[in-house]
């Protein structure tokens, strides 16, 4: 059987019937604990740690079980997205996969139906050093340490993330503000406008996306419909990340403005409509 086997089937099919050959012997068997290795729990190990370059590195062994969970949960959400000009999406498989691995997690962040822990929701914290208060001012993550001004700002456009504010000791001064996130209500309007990411070319539905203030809450931006507008996790990050801008137009929808470009400074920065409106027409700038 083996040599057949080898002779008329390739590499993984090979694994697989051998596979199937050991899960048909061990049903037979009188052993009631003699199972696969690959469908045992208690061999389930994750690790998670920073690298040198202060990235979080993870390493996981799941039962098939588990992972055959953890594949459905991914599959939906690791779909390519074209960009606003119609390209492919940049991103790789890998790439995509995490991107969704990170959604799952921010979903299962923003629902009130999970363990608590110390009698409240485990989330993200973020500490932000006051002004003038002594030391470096360089903000951190509580799990993962030091980042940067963008996310920061990244962070805080998020439910997932509390902000506490401390003093040159490391005091907490504050522990921020709710009323800086969008309320339900308020969300239930984005997403009846928006009807999922605004970002051109996007449209990922509205449970993917974060609410994000145009005009920053820090910077006298009001918690508002007319100051926010739902974007991917992916898009949003790109908002505070690059030269790209979004505003809500007189019309009262997102409008967006492509960076800069610095070969052409004299170009005008033409805004794109929001990705609901966006007609049938091959013009980007369509209005």
């Amino acid at each position: 059987m083996a040599r057949k086997l080898a002779l008329n089937t390739t590499p993984a099919e090979v694994k697989t019937a051998a596979k199937q050959a050991a899960i048909a012997l061990a049903a037979e068997s009188d052993d009631p604990d003699l199972f696969p290795a690959s469908e045992n729990p208690e061999l389930n190990e994750m690790s998670l740690h920073l690298n040198d370059e202060g990235r979080v590195e993870a390493t996981v062994d799941l039962d098939v079980v588990t992972g055959e969970e953890l594949n459905a949960a991914l599959d939906p959400l690791c779909r390519p997205v074209p960009l606003p000009d119609g390209t492919a999406d940049p991103r790789s498989a890998r790439q995509r996969r995490a991107d969704a691995l990170g959604q799952i997690i921010r979903t299962y962040l923003s629902g009130s139906d999970r363990p608590i822990s110390g009698g409240v929701l485990p989330h993200a914290s973020i500490v932000i050093p006051a002004v003038g208060s002594p030391g470096d001012g360089v903000a951190r993550l509580g799990f993962t340490g030091p980042v940067s001004p963008a996310t920061v700002a990244l962070s805080l456009c998020t439910s997932a993330v509390a902000r506490i504010t401390v003093d040159g000791e490391g005091v907490p001064l504050d522990v921020g503000r709710e009323q800086r996130l969008m309320t339900p209500g308020i969300r239930k309007a984005l997403a009846a406008r928006d009807c999922g990411c605004a970002f051109p070319g996007c449209g990922r539905p509205v449970t993917w996306t974060d609410a994000h203030h145009c005009t920053p809450w820090s910077e006298g931006g009001e918690t508002s419909l007319g100051n926010g507008v739902l974007l991917c996790r992916m898009h949003h990050t790109l908002i505070h990340q690059s030269g790209w801008e979004v505003f809500i137009g007189h019309d009262g929808h997102p409008w967006f403005l492509e960076p800069a470009d610095p070969a052409r400074p004299d170009r005008p920065r033409i805004p794109i409509r929001s990705h609901a409106r966006r007609t049938l027409t091959s013009s980007a700038y369509a209005a």
